[in-house]
């Protein structure tokens, strides 16, 4: 399948995940007023719908060849912004953003070509990464990660699971390139130590790792894997990596 169809496809779910966590919260959780500290899940649906409504527009920034428009110098700081913002809108308001961002994204990825979204270098800003893999970033995992932590804080496991292990599926057909198939494997890996899987945790990490190296040195100190990195099944992992 080409490209451009399977990141249609992979936005399309993306939504789906999100219209799912909304239509499974109980009245009590549709009406709790969160705080900037501790998101309500209409907090958390607000941000999803912002980023990716700024996401849709700097799709439209690459379609003209500009540069995306620069939203944040620190990434706290806009979140604060975003929290802000949306806090006192009603939950109608905050969908009916999302979805018409949503479908802005795809209606952009369609219009580009095969060649504009697998090019690595077509715009100073990708900085050697194909815009595809911007696309995946921005709106397939930043709100899988947000809901996955959604579920596991509210004792809803085996859906994080299935989050997880679905978009790792989903994604490896995107490439067979060792840094790709690497880089979602260490995300799984992730995601097994934040909800206290250990053991497969490491054995995910050691498939990670063994396809992408680089990822060594980052995993010593991502506060993702901190569960596992006094075992001596990851320290002798990544001894001398």
């Amino acid at each position: 399948m080409a490209i451009k169809a399977q990141l249609v496809d992979l936005l399309q779910r993306a939504h789906e995940e999100v219209q799912t966590f909304v239509a499974g919260l109980s009245d009590e959780e549709r009406a709790a007023v969160g705080t900037l500290e501790h998101w309500s899940a209409k907090d958390l649906a607000a941000h999803l719908a912002e980023w990716q409504a700024r996401s849709a527009q700097s799709l439209a920034a690459a379609r003209r060849g500009e540069p995306p428009p620069r939203y944040y110098h620190d990434i706290d700081q806009a979140n604060a912004e975003i929290f802000a913002r949306y806090h006192d809108r009603p939950w109608a308001e905050v969908l009916d953003v999302l979805a018409h961002a949503q479908a802005e994204s795809v209606e952009h990825v369609q219009a580009m070509t095969e060649a504009a979204l697998l090019d690595t270098s077509r715009y100073p800003w990708q900085q050697g990464r194909a815009l595809w893999r911007l696309i995946v970033g921005n709106e397939y995992l930043h709100p899988l990660a947000h809901l996955t932590q959604w579920y596991v804080e509210h004792g809803q496991a085996e859906q994080a699971a299935r989050l997880q292990e679905t978009a790792a599926q989903s994604l490896a057909v995107l490439s067979d390139a060792p840094d790709w198939q690497g880089l979602i494997r260490y995300n799984l890996a992730c995601f097994y130590a934040l909800s206290g899987q250990k053991e497969l945790a490491i054995a995910t990490l050691t498939e990670a790792l063994r396809l992408n190296p680089g990822l060594a040195g980052w995993s010593r100190q991502d506060p993702d894997l901190a569960s596992i990195r006094e075992e001596p099944a990851y320290r002798a992992l990544v001894e001398g990596a």
